[in-house]
C-alpha cells in the first residue's frame, strides 16, 4: 500500500538506480546479496523493528565472488512525533535525526 503523505518526499532526492546487466566477465561469477536491516537502538527500543544486523548473518565468499553489497540510513530522518513509520525517537546513541550504519574491509 502506498501512504500518500509519505509519497511526496521520494521526489526530492537527487538519487539516481540504473540495474545494468552483468559484463561477461562477471557471467561465470557467483553474485552473493549482503543487506542491512534493522534501526538505531537496542532490542526494546526498536520494538517491533529489529536492531541493525547483516542478512545473511553469514557469508562465506570464495576468491573470485562477487559481494553486492545493499543498506540504508538517514542524516534527517523525522524522529519527532509522529515520525510517518509508527517508531519515533533517538533511541540508541547517535546524533538526533541520523539512522547510520557501516561496514568494514577486513
Amino acid at each position: 500500500a502506498v501512504v500518500s503523505t509519505q509519497s511526496g518526499h521520494y521526489g526530492r532526492g537527487t538519487h539516481v538506480f540504473v540495474v545494468l546487466p552483468r559484463t561477461a566477465d562477471m557471467a561465470s561469477k557467483t553474485l552473493h546479496n549482503l543487506n542491512v536491516r534493522g534501526k538505531r537502538g537496542n532490542i526494546v527500543q526498536t520494538f517491533p523493528a529489529v536492531e541493525y544486523d547483516f542478512v545473511p548473518n553469514d557469508l562465506t565468499v570464495k576468491e573470485g565472488d562477487l559481494v553486492h553489497i545493499q543498506w540504508t540510513g538517514s542524516n534527517t530522518h523525522n524522529n519527532g512525533p509522529n515520525g510517518g513509520d509508527g517508531q519515533t525517537g533517538d533511541a540508541g546513541e547517535g546524533t538526533g535525526g541520523t539512522d547510520r550504519n557501516n561496514i568494514l574491509e577486513m
